[in-house]
């Protein structure tokens, strides 16, 4: 298993990351959430090589990296902030950026901010802003048995968000979309932990599962799509609650590639491991000329 290291970059902020192979290419993966630690991906170490290295990091406020103490310093730009600052501390040269989820917004991000530093973008499981969270999320609950659908909007007037009852039920109507071809829990996703802080802070403020109102909500990364020239994987499951979202981005990204895993939905890394990772080999294979 891959050691625990700590990165410090300006500002006395340091990191958790795990880093597996040597260079010259660089994978570095942004998990999602946002507030998970980078356990589920650690499948993606198996791509290191003697030739590509790849990193999982923790961000702001997850595990024990630096965490700000004001919730106005969890956002997408100040995050893509945090890739810029860890590439230089690691003095990455040829980096592959791998954001997946909600990593992919800050991996859209810092593409805007920073395409000369890149060297190719995988947006895994993931969409282009919070008005296509907030799409996706309305899917959902449309998908929902009448029963759901009515006990939530009675748990949702009384804001009984932080009640188990509520956590349950929203974790039912998203399973199809989320795990739905996960039986048992994956070690993976046990090692797992995450920030109710800043997840709350940043997707739902209120605790309201369906809707997007935290820092998130003003964000919308659909306006840099014309601009980026980089090789881009596309990445998506099949019942993945983002799968129109990335069949978009992939239309309006022009030198996007687009995947799609017939047996997964949303944590399609650990739902077809092997042809998820067999998808990104191939991806950066064809980048890198390896």
């Amino acid at each position: 298993m891959a050691r625990l290291r700590r990165v410090t970059v300006p500002g006395r902020r340091s990191f958790e990351y795990v880093s597996q192979g040597k260079g010259p290419a660089t994978l570095l993966v942004h998990p999602g959430g946002p507030g998970l630690t980078y356990h589920y991906l650690r499948g993606l170490l198996r791509l290191a090589n003697a030739h590509l290295r790849v990193i999982l990091f923790n961000p702001r406020g997850v595990g024990h990296s630096w965490a700000p103490r004001r919730p106005a310093d969890y956002t997408v730009p100040q995050m893509a902030e945090d890739v810029e600052a860890i590439r230089k501390a690691l003095r990455i040269k040829e980096l592959h950026l791998l954001g997946f989820s909600a990593g992919g917004f800050v991996a859209l991000e810092y593409a805007h901010r920073y395409p000369d530093h890149l060297t190719s973008l995988l947006m895994c499981n993931t969409a282009g802003g919070a008005e296509e969270v907030v799409q996706s999320n309305r899917m959902v609950l449309g998908a929902a048995s009448p029963r759901q659908r009515t006990r939530l909007r009675e748990l949702t007037r009384a804001k009984a968000f932080d009640s188990p009852e509520y956590k349950t039920l929203s974790e039912e109507v998203f399973r199809p979309f989320q795990t739905r071809f996960l039986s048992g829990i994956h070690p993976d996703w046990k090692a797992t932990r995450a920030s109710p802080l800043v997840y709350r802070t940043m997707m739902c403020r209120t605790g309201d599962e369906f809707a997007v109102d935290g820092t998130l909500a003003k964000w919308d990364g659909r306006k840099y799509y014309s601009k980026i020239e980089l090789p881009t994987l596309v990445l998506v499951g099949r019942y993945d609650f983002f799968l129109n979202a990335s069949v978009e981005m992939d239309q309006r990204i022009e030198p996007a590639h687009l995947r799609v895993l017939s047996h997964s939905s949303h944590m399609a890394i650990l739902e077809q491991p092997k042809e998820y990772l067999g998808a990104v080999r191939e991806f950066l294979n064809d980048v890198t000329g390896d």
